[in-house]
């Protein structure tokens, strides 16, 4: 049997459908999740959060995330610490399945052990958003878990 032009397309065509149909079921496993469900009330909110940020560049002493033996310690300056309200959020970029909030509770050093123990390992970016002398701040920190 000879090869001719009929062949030719229906070899392209049947290459062109299976093509297809990888392109679709690889499509259906894509995780294509927003990083927020509230984006329209967080972008309303901007200035806002700009202004927390401002607020936190501003300080004299910041507060610090470093990691220890058990995860990481929050400590906040002392001049703040004994108003500190406010909220930690680990957001993974990968995944928002993966992501936690931790509600601030400063003991009397000032600070806040923080376990990663139902973290699952990887990049986190720890965003902790507190009020201390009717103030809001933002401040945001790079992780490895």
């Amino acid at each position: 049997m000879k090869f001719h032009w009929g062949h030719g397309i229906a070899v392209f065509y049947t290459v062109f459908v299976l093509v297809l149909i990888t392109v679709v079921i690889k499509s259906t496993a894509f995780d294509n999740s927003l990083v927020t469900e509230e984006y329209y009330q967080r972008d309303i909110n901007y200035q806002q959060e700009y202004d927390q940020r401002m607020n936190s560049s501003l300080l004299e002493e910041a507060p610090g995330l470093v990691a220890t033996d058990f995860g990481y310690r929050l400590d906040f300056p002392a001049s703040m610490a004994a108003s500190v309200a406010g909220t930690l959020h680990f957001y993974r970029p990968s995944t928002k399945d993966h992501d936690r909030t931790v509600v601030v509770k400063v003991d009397a050093a000032g600070g806040m052990n923080l376990s990663t123990k139902e973290l699952v390992a990887g990049r986190y970016r720890a965003i902790l958003k507190w009020t201390a002398g009717g103030k809001g701040y933002l401040k945001e920190f790079e992780i490895e878990v």
